[in-house]
C-alpha cells in the first residue's frame, strides 16, 4: 500500500453509511481517514474527500478489512453478492512425471486406465502412470460445455428460477462462471420481475456484462487472471495483468483489471505471510536445538546468538526461499496476526535471569498498546504516515525490552547451587532447548510474550528454602540451591 497521509481520531460513531457530512472509515492497519466517500466503484474501490485536507484519496477494496468493505459496499446497495469462480468436484491425477491432470472419472474405461472426462473430451491415464489420485475442485469450464455447465448451475439452485431473487442469484452464479449470456439474461429478468430489487446493483451489473460479451477477447484475459489467482499461482497472474495493459492499453475493463491486480497482490500477502510464520518457527526451532545441543557454545554465547544472530540469520534463509527481499520478509512477521500460542520453560535455569525479571509475572498481551496511535500519552501527528507510525511503534517496544534486559540481573540471588555457567554446563541438553527458546521468545524483540507464570520449584515446592539436618541433628532451613530462593521456575507464553 503506497504511504498515506491518515487523520487518528479517537471518537468513532459508526452510524449510517452514507453522511451527507463525513465517514469515518477503518483501514487494515487499524488507522482512521475521516472524509466523506466521494466516488464508488464496486469492483475497485472508493474515492475519499479528507476531512483534514481536503484532498481526495484513493482507497482499493485491499486496503480496507473485510467486514469494512461489506459495510460501505452495503451502503451503496452492494450487499457482497460478487460473483465468485464457480467450481465443480473433480479428481486431480497426479502423475510420476509431476504433472497433474485434472476431470470427471468417467466409467467404462480399461480396468488398467482411469478415463477423465474434461471439456476437451475423454482422456485416458494408465495406472501405472499415477502416482496419487486426490478430490478437488476446479473450474467449471474447464470441465463442461457452457450449455452442460449452465443446466448444472441450475440444477444446483433449485431448478429454472420464477421470481425476482432467484434470478439474480443465479446471474451471480453464471457470472462467476464466465456464462455472461445466460447472466445477462437473469439480470434482466430480476430486474423486470421487480424494479426495485437492487436497484443500484443490477443496472451497474448489466453494463459490467455487456462490456464483457462485447469486448470478448480481453474478458477470456480476465478471466484467465481469475483462474490463475484461485490456482495460487500469483507471478503467473501478475504477469498476465502486465501483459493485458501492455496490450489492450485503452480496455473498458482496466478498473476491473487494476481491482483484480490488488486481489492478487492481497492473497500474494496473505499466502506467503501464513506459510512465513510456519517456516519461521520450524526453522527457529532447529536453530534453538543446534545452538543448545553444541557442547561448545557457552552460555554467554548461546545469550549473544538469541539476542543477536538467530533472526538474521532465518531471515535471510525465508528470503532465499521465497525470493523476497529481507525486508518484505520482515514486513510479513511483524504483520501476522493470531496463530496458536506456543509456550516455553526456563526450567532450573530460571535463577539465571536475575530476580526481578525471573519473578516479573502477568499478561503481556496489551504491553505494547501504549505505542499505538490514540492509546498512548502522545497521539502521533495528523501528518504522520502509517510507515512512520510503525517505526515509533518498533523503537518504543525495542526501549523497553532493552530497559527489561539492563535491570534483569541486578538483584543478588544466594549463593547456594551451581553458578549460570555451572547451571548451562551441566544441564542436560533438552533443559538447554527450553531454556533458550523461552530466553528468545523474550530477549530477541522478534516474538510477543502473552503471558509469564511461575511453577513451583520442583526441589523446595514454592517455599523457596529445603530443610536439612545439621551435625548436631538439629533441623535448620537453607535457601534452595535450585531455585536461589526464588520459589519458582519461570514459564512464559508467545506467539
Amino acid at each position: 500500500m503506497s504511504r498515506v497521509l491518515l487523520l487518528i481520531v479517537c471518537a468513532v460513531s459508526f452510524g449510517a453509511l452514507r453522511p451527507v457530512h463525513g465517514e469515518i472509515i477503518r483501514l487494515k492497519s487499524g488507522d482512521l481517514v475521516h472524509g466523506e466517500i466521494e466516488a464508488f466503484d464496486e469492483a475497485v474501490g472508493i474515492t475519499v474527500l479528507r476531512a483534514d485536507t481536503g484532498g481526495t484519496l484513493s482507497l482499493r477494496w485491499d486496503h480496507l478489512p473485510p467486514d469494512e468493505v461489506r459495510r460501505i459496499k452495503a451502503g451503496f446497495g452492494f450487499t457482497g453478492e460478487e460473483p465468485e469462480p464457480y467450481l465443480v468436484n473433480v479428481v486431480h491425477l497426479v502423475l510420476r512425471n509431476g504433472t497433474t491432470a485434472s476431470g470427471v472419472l468417467v466409467d467404462g474405461g480399461p480396468s488398467d486406465s482411469y478415463s477423465l472426462r474434461r471439456r476437451s473430451g475423454v482422456e485416458r491415464f494408465p495406472k501405472s502412470f499415477v502416482k496419487l489420485v486426490e478430490t478437488g475442485k476446479a473450474e467449471g469450464l474447464e470441465i463442461y460445455e457452457p450449455d452442460e455447465l449452465y443446466k448444472i448451475i441450475v440444477d444446483d439452485l433449485g431448478g429454472t428460477p420464477v421470481d425476482a431473487l432467484g434470478n439474480f442469484n443465479l446471474a451471480v452464479a453464471c457470472e462467476g462462471a464466465g456464462l455472461y449470456e445466460n447472466a445477462r439474461e437473469h439480470y434482466a429478468a430480476a430486474q423486470r420481475l421487480d424494479p426495485t430489487l437492487k436497484s443500484e446493483l443490477i443496472p451497474a451489473r448489466l453494463q459490467r456484462i455487456a462490456i464483457k460479451i462485447e469486448d470478448a477477447a480481453e474478458t477470456a484475459v480476465l478471466d484467465e487472471i481469475k483462474n490463475l489467482l484461485y490456482r495460487k499461482k500469483f507471478e503467473d497472474a501478475l504477469a498476465q495483468v502486465d501483459a493485458f495493459r501492455a496490450e489492450y492499453p485503452q480496455s473498458r475493463q482496466l478498473n476491473e483489471l487494476s481491482g483484480l491486480e490488488g486481489k492478487i497482490r492481497q492473497a500474494k500477502r496473505e499466502f506467503h505471510a501464513t506459510e512465513i510464520v510456519s517456516d519461521y518457527f520450524a526453522k527457529l526451532d532447529k536453530r534453538i536445538q543446534a545452538v543448545a545441543r553444541d557442547d561448545g557454545v557457552t552460555l554467554d554465547m548461546a545469550e549473544e546468538l538469541a539476542e543477536q544472530e538467530i533472526h538474521p540469520a532465518i531471515l535471510a534463509e525465508l528470503s532465499e526461499a521465497y525470493s523476497l527481499g529481507e525486508e518484505t520478509v520482515q514486513d510479513l512477521w511483524d504483520a501476522r496476526r493470531g496463530g496458536s500460542p506456543r509456550s516455553a520453560f526456563y526450567g532450573s535455569g530460571t535463577f539465571i535471569l536475575g530476580k526481578q525479571r525471573a519473578l516479573e509475572f502477568g499478561r503481556f498481551d496489551d504491553e505494547a498498546d501504549d505505542a499505538l496511535p490514540g492509546l498512548g500519552d502522545e497521539a502521533p501527528d495528523a501528518d504522520d504516515t502509517h510507515g512512520d507510525i510503525v517505526e515509533k511503534i518498533k523503537k518504543q517496544r525495542a526501549a523497553k525490552a532493552a530497559e527489561r534486559q539492563r535491570s534483569s540481573r541486578g538483584s543478588a540471588l544466594a549463593d547456594e547451587g551451581p553458578t549460570p555457567d555451572e547451571w548451562w554446563d551441566a544441564a542436560p541438553r533438552e533443559d538447554r532447548v527450553k531454556w533458550l527458546l523461552a530466553y528468545y521468545a523474550e530477549s530477541s524483540g522478534q516474538l510477543k510474550v502473552l503471558e509469564a507464570r511461575g511453577r513451583n520449584c520442583r526441589q523446595c515446592d514454592a517455599l523457596g528454602y529445603v530443610e536439612v539436618t545439621n551435625e548436631d541433628g538439629e533441623i535448620e532451613r537453607q535457601t534452595c540451591p535450585t531455585c536461589k530462593g526464588l520459589a519458582y521456575e519461570r514459564l512464559v507464553k508467545f506467539r
